[in-house]
């Protein structure tokens, strides 16, 4: 499939919702005309779509998002069947991810306003679990990770369940399906495209990070959630990152996490410069950061350097992180070994000592009672004479 590609088929343009205007400010109002202008045109292609959802203020109003996500993700444009028995789904997964499931629902509250009546909440936490266990019963290659979760939380709360359900399968296998293999090998060296990046762009900062022994790990809750887990409360804002990110390429969230890092650098330089105090403050997102503005760059950044042009640079980089942890290990190793050596010495002393005081107790206990034998027999032999 190539974006050169038709959006509609046959060019028959479906009957477009009513965009709301209230509470938006100007510059949404006008990027709502933007978008109706774009999407009401019956050739309108799929590069054109990408750039309307990646654009400023993407899709704006979750009534565009409902229509335009399953055409991001090329889902038919039929209508679904009604997907039934969701309420016995669980039952075709594994009891204890089962477990593992609800207990994160239990904590995607987040995700709806803190005045939510109790039996709505009880309504989108059932349907949020319903959600997870039916694309994991369809694909048992995909393996649940903790903060899958909050991405489906994002997608049911935009297209509601029926339709969320399918869009949140076609998101799991084109965009999350490394983050639900058995391990996260791929996705550990994947990071390692923000110091590749950081490289050409902020060498000084990248050297910092080093300096501090710290690895790009800080950003793996961005980048397997989408930053679904970091602002559930900002539905508004989420919901953006995601037109964004499903107008881009896979792999664009490192990008952007590249660019946030870059933008923050004061922030870093004054930091304590340890290990601890800089994961800190990188894995802890500012609530104002100037989101338009850094997707640009994330996109520009892109261009500039494609993955394929990167790609030697994140495996060596990749190696010295392997190289770092088995370093790490041997000196774990070699202080546990000396610990257990020296515990060994202590138990020898401590047993060495015990025959000896042993032997001078029963030394002294013999000679005592011999004394006492031969006074006693001495003091016999007196009485005799």
């Amino acid at each position: 499939m190539s974006d050169s590609d038709l959006v509609w088929v046959d060019g028959a343009v479906p009957e477009l919702p009513v965009f709301p205007s209230s509470h938006s400010t100007d510059l949404e109002r006008l990027k709502l005309m933007v978008v109706r202008g774009t999407i009401s045109k019956p050739k309108l292609t799929y590069a054109e779509l990408k750039r309307l959802s990646q654009s400023n203020e993407g899709l704006v109003h979750d009534s565009v998002r409902k229509l335009l996500w399953p055409r991001l993700l090329r889902l038919p444009h039929e209508e679904p069947a009604l997907v039934e028995d969701l309420d016995v789904v669980h039952k075709l997964i594994d009891p204890e991810i089962y477990q593992q499931i609800l207990k994160d629902v239990a904590r995607s509250q987040s995700h709806m306003p803190e005045n939510t009546p109790e039996d709505l909440m009880e309504k989108f936490q059932t349907e949020l679990a319903q959600s997870i266990c039916w694309v994991l019963s369809r694909h048992p290659e995909l393996n649940y990770y903790q903060g899958y979760n909050d991405v489906a939380a994002t997608v049911i709360l935009v297209m509601g369940l029926q339709s969320g359900l399918h869009v949140l399968e076609r998101i799991s296998l084109t965009f999350f399906e490394r983050f639900m293999e058995k391990t996260m090998e791929k996705v550990n060296q994947e990071l390692f495209f923000i110091f590749a990046l950081l490289d050409r762009e902020h060498p000084k900062l990248l050297q910092h990070l080093e300096n501090v022994e710290l690895f790009p790990h800080f950003a793996l809750a961005e980048y397997t959630t989408w930053y679904a887990h970091k602002y559930s409360e900002n539905r508004k804002l989420l919901h953006r990152l995601f037109d964004y990110f499903l107008g881009s390429p896979p792999l664009i969230p490192l990008y952007l996490s590249t660019v946030i890092v870059a933008h923050r650098d004061r922030e870093i330089f004054d930091t304590t410069p340890d290990m601890g105090h800089t994961h800190k403050v990188l894995s802890t997102l500012p609530e104002d950061l100037p989101f338009e503005k850094l997707l640009f760059s994330a996109t520009k950044l892109y261009e500039l350097f494609p993955p394929e042009s990167i790609d030697n640079d994140v495996i060596e980089f990749d190696m010295r992180r392997k190289r770092s942890e088995q370093e790490w290990k041997t000196k774990a190793e070699e202080i546990r070994l000396d610990r257990e050596r020296i515990l060994k010495l202590r138990v020898a002393t401590t047993h060495s000592k015990n025959p000896y005081r042993f032997k001078s107790y029963k030394t002294i206990t013999v000679v005592t009672i011999l004394a006492l034998g031969l006074y006693a027999f001495l003091k016999s032999s007196s009485g005799l004479n």
